[in-house]
């Protein structure tokens, strides 16, 4: 994994940026990003045309396809690194240069966003477009789906925060003010987001769940309760509470038509 002690902010005023959370990660995130990525990377790589990792590893012989992926706001390069491990080929574009350069490191990153990706020199063919906790941040989210169906890749993994996520329940009883995200101007539920997937052109395939938090503590107390709940919060919860994970995690493709 990326050495977050190589990690530090050159920023000397108080104020928060994008920046500044797409570079540093507490300990608490850093865990809770752990469990995203790994269901992120189950969802490309075990769509209804590939042999999942699970047959892998129950038949060691097994051949599987190298997929190439695309990460849309690939940030520091985690998902790029997982990615590469299971041993797919992944480009990465990110906003922020300083994300690029720590990104580069797992593969070709370029910087830019969903309305520069037609004159980015990405793969020409693609099979699998990836874009994790993006699509909140920016301001026209239906344009920007349809940038990225313009690739023509296969499949498309999206994630994004989910509205009814369990620890905004917590908050919301607790009465607790604390916002979920500075940076953040768009939310869905599942419903809204399938529906504005398929406006967007898409066919849903299948919906992942992450993990269902019930933890609402931060700092070091946080982060040790959080490590001592994964088994609850990332086995039995989100089986129990699909609906309630922390992310809407879902696998499509190009609509009828579009194919």
């Amino acid at each position: 994994m990326i050495d977050l002690s190589m990690v530090t902010s050159t920023r000397t005023d108080e104020s928060v940026t994008l920046r500044d959370i797409s570079t540093r990660l507490g300990a608490k995130e850093a865990v809770l990003r752990d469990c995203l990525y790994a269901v992120l990377v189950r969802a490309v790589t075990d769509g209804t045309e590939h042999k999942s990792t699970h047959d892998k590893l129950s038949n060691p012989d097994l051949q599987l396809p190298t997929l190439s992926v695309l990460d849309i706001g690939c940030g520091r390069g985690e998902l790029m690194q997982h990615l590469n491990a299971a041993g797919h080929t992944c480009v990465g574009v990110d906003v922020e240069p300083d994300c690029v350069e720590l990104a580069r490191q797992f593969g070709d990153t370029h910087l830019g966003g969903f309305d520069s990706l037609a004159s980015l020199p990405l793969p020409e063919s693609l099979d699998v477009v990836v874009s994790s906790h993006v699509l909140e941040h920016v301001d026209e989210p239906l344009t920007c789906l349809r940038q990225a169906l313009a690739l023509g890749a296969e499949r498309y993994v999206f994630a994004v925060p989910n509205v009814l996520r369990s620890i905004r329940l917590v908050r919301a009883v607790t009465g607790s003010p604390r916002a979920d995200h500075p940076t953040h101007v768009f939310g869905w539920t599942r419903p809204e987001f399938n529906a504005l997937l398929e406006r967007a052109g898409y066919e849903v395939i299948a919906w992942h769940q992450d993990r269902v938090t019930i933890n609402p503590l931060s700092g070091k107390i946080g982060t040790q309760i959080t490590r001592l709940l994964s088994p609850l919060e990332t086995r039995l919860l989100p089986k129990l509470f699909p609906m309630l994970s922390s992310s809407l995690i879902v696998e499509c493709r190009p609509g009828k038509g579009r194919q």
